[in-house]
């Protein structure tokens, strides 16, 4: 392995340690099919301990069901400095690396800031048909309250001076510099997309069919005050992940 590569891993790792580490994030996970009604909303606690010594993180989610019953599901540990996931600064993501009809596919996409993310799994059957989405709010203090319906209606229009920045991340956690961008809503970025709003700010545009022979990308947008807005997209070629980018927006009074 790479000096740089290396060091790029251990990058990676410390924006986990961060960021999210060390910490209970309490969730409202809501499951939606692929018709975008709600199938069930439970709680879920992700819980990531540091070790004594920063060589792993152990990752428990602790579950809660709408009937009563309670489960524990344990990951990891992850050994220092590799993880499953991207860590972006304050964003996140993992999932599928490659496409493979005859196989279901999926990830999840997120951010955080402060004592809060926004989290969105997608998930895709074996044709490539939208199978399900998962919207999870989380925070450092208590459950989100139980989310309504998703909506259809737009993002924020264009009506302040947004200032953007973007980073990428490769599979290989290699970091781009930043870069400036310009505003663009959430609706135009992609062409035949469903884009879809939550609660809590959170919303996301997708394809609704993966077709192997196409580009594509997903992303999670979560406004979290008036005047920050951030997107994070997971992108991929006809057949595998090829990066993950971070662009962050703010309102320019």
């Amino acid at each position: 392995m790479s000096t740089n590569n290396t060091a790029a891993q251990l990058q990676n790792w410390d924006n986990f340690c961060r960021h999210h580490a060390n910490r209970d994030w309490y969730g409202t996970w809501t499951r939606y099919s692929a018709e975008v009604e709600i199938i069930e909303s439970f709680n879920c606690i992700r819980s990531f301990k540091i070790s004594a010594d920063g060589s792993e993180i152990y990752h428990q989610n602790h579950y809660t069901y709408a009937d009563g019953t309670k489960e524990t599901k344990t990951f990891g540990p992850y050994k220092k400095p590799i993880t499953r996931a991207l860590f972006l600064d304050n964003s996140f993501s993992w999932g599928s690396h490659k496409i493979e009809l005859g196989s279901n596919f999926g990830f999840e996409t997120g951010l955080s800031y402060e004592d809060r993310r926004a989290g969105v799994v997608i998930m895709y059957d074996e044709a490539g048909n939208l199978e399900r989405i998962v919207v999870i709010p989380e925070n450092l203090t208590s459950f989100p309250e139980t989310p309504t319906p998703p909506s259809t209606k737009k993002s924020i229009e264009s009506d302040q001076n947004w200032k953007g920045t973007a980073k990428t991340i490769t599979p290989d956690c290699i970091v781009s510099s930043p870069v400036d961008i310009y505003w663009e809503q959430l609706e135009k970025l992609g062409d035949n997309f469903r884009t879809l709003h939550f609660c809590d700010g959170i919303s996301v545009t997708f394809p609704p069919k993966i077709v192997t022979t196409q580009k594509f990308f997903a992303a999670v947008e979560w406004q979290v005050n008036p005047n920050l807005l951030m997107r994070a997209i997971r992108n991929y070629d006809s057949c595998d992940f090829t990066s993950f980018t971070l662009q962050t927006f703010i309102a320019q009074m």
